[in-house]
């Protein structure tokens, strides 16, 4: 039976309210990206998108990005793993928190590992000055790829914050 009270204990709450944070910079992150940047990279031509997309994929690279993106799977899923040991997994509220997790590591965090990580290395390969005939095709493959993991990042974030308004701590 589905019980809808769960998170008992501070430090499964805590765990859970750093997971929202982090989850929610990252829905915001990768939303603010898709509604500005991706737009702006369409504007440009085949070198200077080349240029940008490298720059871009080089600052991104810093201490506080890395802590939030790795922080973002790190703490939900000790948050999971907590949650899991302690029996509360078949609650409203964990079962909320779980689907958000799920929702993050498949549409966010995998989708960068697998897709946008090895088109960003692609793309630090190409020369401004020529770049590949197809370098069009790869710019609206990163774009479409970009809309899925931030409506997947907004959708966890949202299911985060709906299992710890469900949990009635």
């Amino acid at each position: 039976m589905l019980q809808v009270n769960t998170f008992s204990g501070r430090p499964v709450i805590v765990l859970l309210l750093v997971s929202a944070v982090l989850g929610g910079l990252m829905a915001g992150f990768f939303f603010a990206y898709s509604v500005s940047v991706v737009l702006a990279l369409r504007t440009l031509s085949a070198s200077e998108y080349t240029t940008v997309m490298q720059e871009i994929n080089e600052k991104v690279l810093n201490v506080v990005f890395g802590i939030v993106f790795f922080g973002t799977v790190v703490v939900p899923v000790g948050s999971a793993i907590l949650v899991v040991v302690r029996g509360q997994w078949t609650t409203l509220s964990s079962q909320l928190f779980l689907a958000g997790l799920i929702v993050y590591l498949v549409g966010t965090f995998l989708v960068t590992m697998r897709i946008h990580i090895p088109m960003n290395d692609r793309i630090a390969t190409w020369s401004p000055g020529s770049p590949p005939d197809e370098w069009a095709t790869v710019r609206s493959r990163w774009a479409r790829w970009n809309h899925v993991r931030t409506m997947a990042a907004v959708v966890s974030f949202a299911l985060y914050i709906a299992a710890i308004a469900s949990s009635g701590e």
